[in-house]
């Protein structure tokens, strides 16, 4: 499979000393930018494309915005009665109060209720449920530390990696997750039959992708007005997705007289410049397309442009 991330081979004059240490499993480099927004191609049958973050954040090591399911505005407090769908209370001898709901559909995905098409545009969308059977099923993952952040990495057939951090819910009638910072959900845009075997339309439930502490990627279902997170897809197979463009080889990066160069930018990017575990190094605006380069041991790095939080590209470069 054609890989697009290049290398930029430069020279210094420092050598590297030897180093053993066990280094964090490194993040996996984007294979390409749709509508601004970094994606990995996993190798999957489906063909779908992964965003490399989620909504609101701008790394892999991020949590982002929380969204209810069908609402396409962040919010930090979630409740029933603040629920854009809610309608009311209901009561039934066999099953107590629910709450009820106005149906928009078992299927958003791609709709006027995916939080992914609205704010990303360029046919992102929630995943959908054979997607993550096909993530859950067709992929290897480990719950892991990296960058300081607690996640699972999950490794595609290709060898490609997505990091889904730790990122619980958002605040349920103003309590917080307790497992906020070690456990992770993500909406998929498919409803989920009541689990309490209750068969009114619309269900309480939306399916997700659930990451529990210390353990791999597993189905969920989440209450439709929990605030969780959102990881946007692309099916390039899908109607009118077949002339996708990757637009970040619209953008180069060349070295010279110790500078880094954007070639084809019409305007200064936000740069900066990791190690292979995802650690930040040096971090800076680039003035007139150019970006000084510190002196650095020899390996290879990663350089990261970004415009308003909005990553544009990532290009490997190595130090000889």
């Amino acid at each position: 499979m054609r890989h697009l991330t290049g290398f930029l081979i430069l020279s210094a004059s420092l050598t590297c000393m030897a180093d053993d240490t066990p280094q964090p499993p490194a993040p996996s480099t984007p294979d390409g930018t749709i509508g601004g927004y970094e994606y990995v191609d996993l190798g999957l049958p489906s063909g779908t494309l992964w965003a490399t973050h989620n909504i609101g954040a701008s790394s892999p090591y991020e949590i982002g915005e929380y969204f209810a399911w069908g609402e396409v505005e962040p919010r930090e407090d979630f409740s029933w009665e603040s629920y854009k769908f809610f309608i009311g209370y209901d009561y039934d001898p066999e099953y107590g109060t629910w709450a009820v709901l106005e149906n928009i559909g078992t299927n958003i995905c791609g709709t006027e209720y995916d939080a992914a098409r609205h704010q990303w545009g360029d046919r992102w969308r929630l995943p959908n449920a054979d997607e993550r059977y096909e993530l859950r099923m067709l992929c290897w993952s480990k719950y892991t530390t990296e960058n300081g952040v607690s996640g699972v990495r999950i490794y595609g057939p290709n060898e490609h990696s997505i990091f889904l951090p730790g990122g619980g819910m958002g605040l349920w009638y103003g309590d917080k997750d307790p497992f906020d910072s070690t456990d992770s959900y993500y909406w998929t845009g498919e409803e989920q039959p009541d689990p309490s075997g209750r068969t009114e339309d619309p269900s309480l439930w939306a399916k997700n992708i659930l990451v529990q502490y210390n353990t791999t990627m597993e189905s969920g279902q989440g209450l439709k007005a929990y605030g969780i997170c959102v990881r946007p897809v692309i099916n390039p197979r899908e109607s009118g997705n077949q002339a996708i463009i990757n637009d970040k080889d619209n953008l180069t990066l060349s070295y010279q007289n110790g500078y880094l160069t954007i070639n084809g930018a019409d305007k200064d990017y936000n740069l900066t410049l990791l190690d292979l575990s995802g650690r930040s190094l040096y971090s800076g605006i680039t003035v007139n397309n150019r970006y000084p380069l510190p002196t650095l041991t020899k390996g290879i790095y990663i350089v990261s442009l970004s415009d308003n939080k909005k990553l544009i590209k990532t290009q490997k470069i190595m130090i000889k």
